[in-house]
């Protein structure tokens, strides 16, 4: 049961391993209330149906720093998020270039960013988006 997480009050790392995606996103919702958490590993066993909503979810954890995240996609399409406070991202999956422009907005605290693999590059427009993003705790 996801509020069961609340007996650890304390709790400053996570990881959670072979999660399926069906109704995680509730487990985000106790995940908040862990003021001292600030890194968090997530290894999906299956298909995520919505990425989006996902790092929507990690995005509102405030006092994160580290977020490792592995997955196989069915359909990704960011949005613009809220400021995120990770620094380093790693994320174990693939991602599409036309994603990672709204991604790199929401983090401008990054210090480190991995990322296995990226999809189709060859898009002249949205590369251009990429040099109008500050990013200057990037090393």
């Amino acid at each position: 049961e996801p509020h069961l997480i609340l007996n650890f009050i304390r709790l400053q790392t996570i990881i959670l391993d072979n999660v399926r995606d069906k109704n995680f996103h509730k487990f985000f919702d106790y995940l908040i209330y862990l003021t001292t958490l600030d890194a968090i590993t997530i290894s999906f066993v299956e298909r995520i149906s919505s990425l989006d909503i996902i790092f929507s979810q990690i995005f509102r954890l405030s006092t994160l720093k580290y977020c490792k995240i592995e997955y196989r996609q069915l359909v990704i399409d960011f949005i613009n998020y809220e400021s995120s406070s990770i620094e380093y991202l790693i994320i174990n999956g693939h991602l599409p270039f036309s994603a990672l422009h709204n991604l790199l907005c929401c983090l401008p605290k990054l210090q480190h960013l991995s990322i296995s693999y990226l999809d189709k590059f060859e898009d002249y427009e949205e590369s251009n988006k990429l040099s109008s993003i500050q990013l200057k705790y990037l090393k």
